[in-house]
């Protein structure tokens, strides 16, 4: 790589570091946007029976009327007061309008379940959050949570629990329309240690974030796994794992779809973490990063991922950066074909300005491994970079599109083993 290429990859993962653990900005770039919610009609939508476990509340025998227009807010509020531990709240098939005063409360031990595809709760709600669920064995399943009107809210905000499932869900932001931020889940509002998170066969679109923890939470969530879902065209980071003040840990996800997302965020943003996967996913059409790892995150693992045309304005496919350790890349297939910026595929390197976005010194990674992949790249692209890294391995990929010489940078890195690549 020629020094002018070195210092554009530098520069470029520079301005990067300072990008995860913004969930607690509340702006969607770009200008505001007009016209009804798009339809999505491409997206996958959860199906099947509704779920119910022990006595029934029906949300229509407490007054909801299910028309779209009625505010039946107080009709569920009513049913939730109800309910006890091992109950369902159901939700008939029907569209509910619910503008809370304050957030609807899911009580410890209870389901809130409707029909998948056919029970949609369009929301524009006064409270901070339209729905809220905290305590231990709470569940969510079959619902369509969108946002309504120009409000700035949380459609699902989690305090302290244990054992929560979130299954079969939709939740639509309507950032297409609305200039106002609307995050789908937001985690450790309470600040103190949830266990045992589940997200499964769900649908998260058009939200600023998917999924996040705020910056100022001292949350330390442990067990988060996130199976089978589909994340698509949100305002930024679809699945962000980070908070300075608090910390990730045992976090699995796998067989995700991750598509369509123009923004100044990533599929997977992972920092403050320590045991993640992220494995078995699509990755398609980033302008960032796919999955980035940062500040101090050590034992993750990329493996067994599909990526393609992601990095397409700057940075990488997969970005490690900021003091990160044993972070293992492998068996992937990346697909740079379409890239025209110059950037290294899997890129690690020091990242930060003078300090991170959790306000630490500038450190580089430490025991990096590329391994087993297949990189398919544009003659715009590095395949990996490791600048300033300090041990480690790439070894056993398959590079097509590049000669060796030009796949690989190692500009600074030290102790690391490199053989078996091939050119093909």
């Amino acid at each position: 790589m020629s020094p002018s290429r070195r210092r554009v990859l530098g520069t470029m993962a520079a301005a990067g570091a300072a990008v995860v653990g913004t969930a607690a900005c509340a702006s969607v770039f770009g200008s505001r946007p007009t016209g009804p919610p798009a339809a999505d009609p491409d997206l996958p939508r959860p199906s099947g029976a509704p779920r119910q476990q022990g006595t029934v509340v029906d949300v229509r025998a407490a007054g909801a009327t299910g028309d779209g227009v009625t505010d039946d807010a107080p009709a569920f509020a009513r049913a939730l007061a109800q309910a006890r531990a091992g109950d369902t709240v159901f939700v008939p098939a029907g569209t509910y309008h619910l503008v809370p005063a304050r957030s609807l409360v899911v009580p410890p031990g209870v389901l809130l379940a409707g029909e998948p595809g056919r029970s949609v709760l369009r929301m524009t709600p006064r409270a901070t959050a339209a729905i809220e669920v905290r305590g231990a064995d709470c569940a969510l399943d079959g619902l369509e949570l969108a946002r309504a009107g120009d409000v700035e809210t949380v459609l699902l905000r989690v305090g302290q629990v244990d054992r929560l499932t979130l299954s079969r869900l939709v939740f639509s932001g309507a950032t297409d329309v609305y200039g106002s931020f609307c995050h789908g889940i937001q985690l450790g509002v309470d600040g103190d240690t949830s266990t045992a998170l589940t997200l499964t066969d769900s649908l998260l679109h058009r939200l600023t974030y998917g999924l996040y923890q705020a910056n100022d939470s001292r949350a330390v969530t442990t067990g988060v796994a996130v199976d089978g879902c589909t994340f698509a065209r949100n305002a930024n980071t679809d699945l962000e794992f980070n908070s300075p003040s608090g910390s990730f840990r045992q976090v699995r996800v796998r067989g995700c779809t991750f598509r369509d997302n123009d923004s100044p965020g990533f599929a997977v943003g992972i920092a403050y973490c320590a045991d993640v996967a992220v494995s078995g996913c699509t990755m398609a059409n980033y302008r960032m990063e796919a999955v980035h790892v940062e500040d101090w995150s050590s034992d993750v693992t990329v493996s067994g991922n599909r990526m393609t045309a992601c990095g397409l304005s700057e940075y990488a496919f997969v970005q490690i950066i900021q003091g990160c350790s044993r972070v293992v890349v492998r068996g992937n297939t990346f697909d740079a074909t379409a890239n025209t910026s110059e950037i290294a595929v899997v890129n690690a390197l020091a990242g930060g300005r003078g300090s991170s976005a959790g306000g630490r010194p500038v450190v580089p990674p430490t025991a990096v491994t590329v391994t087993g992949n297949e990189f398919r790249c544009s003659s715009d692209v590095t395949a990996v970079a490791f600048l300033g890294v300090d041990g480690g391995a790439i070894t056993g990929n398959r590079i097509s599109g590049l000669a060796l010489d030009d796949a690989l940078d190692l500009d600074g890195a030290t102790r690391v083993a490199v053989g078996s690549n091939a050119a093909v």
